[in-house]
């Protein structure tokens, strides 16, 4: 696998952005997309750096891209007309997919999405909200909770649209879901939000996977773990 760095101009932002990609060594193409977030404390260099995802992959014809979310849950927040832009979830569903279909060998349909921590959420978040642009989740530790820390002034849209169980709730009788799955270890401080998403999910009749596995909020498990998110993915992607 070969990996490259981009930068483009993001109107989400009002100003140049970024993104990793992580591109197959062989096949033509076009490929299918996996969009990979970081968590908070990092950024879209994360998952090459401190993970084995590019060993992880190698040998899936696939395409990986690792945004740049900077700390903003993947959400929409207000801006004072240019200054302050930062409408993170038009970057990840609009400005980014545009430049990745444009300069990548991609091919049409949806996408899966993973990521970790704040990145699991934003996957989940995302990934639900918007099922006609992604066929498989896997959140890993997600931070389920975060809304319930957001100031609703700061945001651009309503505090239930950034809170994932109220996004949930509106999937409720739809035959188009994608698959979901997600993980979080035991000793992991936001396990408690996991296994209430987990029994929300129940609760909606929305089939899911949901597993716990010896481990903390750490790179060790999300590198152990990554691998079978990895294998979700490209079975739903037609891969294997």
């Amino acid at each position: 696998m070969s990996t490259a760095s981009v930068t483009f101009f993001s109107d989400g932002l009002g100003k140049r952005a970024s993104y990793n990609v992580i591109l197959p060594d062989e096949g033509e193409g076009p490929f299918p997309v996996l969009m990979q977030l970081h968590g908070l404390s990092d950024d879209g260099n994360s998952w090459i750096q401190r993970s084995n995802l590019v060993r992880h992959v190698a040998g899936l014809p696939l395409i990986v891209v690792l945004p740049d979310g900077g700390t903003s849950g993947y959400l929409n927040w207000k801006a004072s007309d240019r200054l302050h832009k930062n409408r993170y979830e038009d970057v990840l569903m609009t400005d980014t997919p545009n430049h990745v279909q444009r300069h990548f060998n991609v091919r049409d349909g949806q996408w899966a999405i993973g990521g970790l921590s704040m990145g699991g959420y934003g996957a989940m978040r995302l990934g639900l909200k918007h099922p006609e642009r992604f066929c498989s989740i896997w959140a890993h530790s997600s931070a389920f909770h975060l809304h319930g820390g957001l100031d609703p002034a700061l945001l651009e849209g309503a505090i239930d649209d950034a809170n994932v169980f109220k996004v949930a709730d509106a999937l409720v009788g739809r035959d188009d879901l994608p698959v979901i799955a997600f993980d979080c270890g035991t000793e992991d401080e936001l396990l408690e939000y996991n296994r209430q998403f987990h029994e929300h999910l129940q609760g909606l009749n929305i089939e899911h996977r949901y597993a716990e596995h010896p481990g903390a909020h750490n790179w060790d498990y999300w590198d152990d773990h990554v691998v079978e998110a990895l294998a979700q993915h490209a079975k739903v992607l037609g891969l294997t």
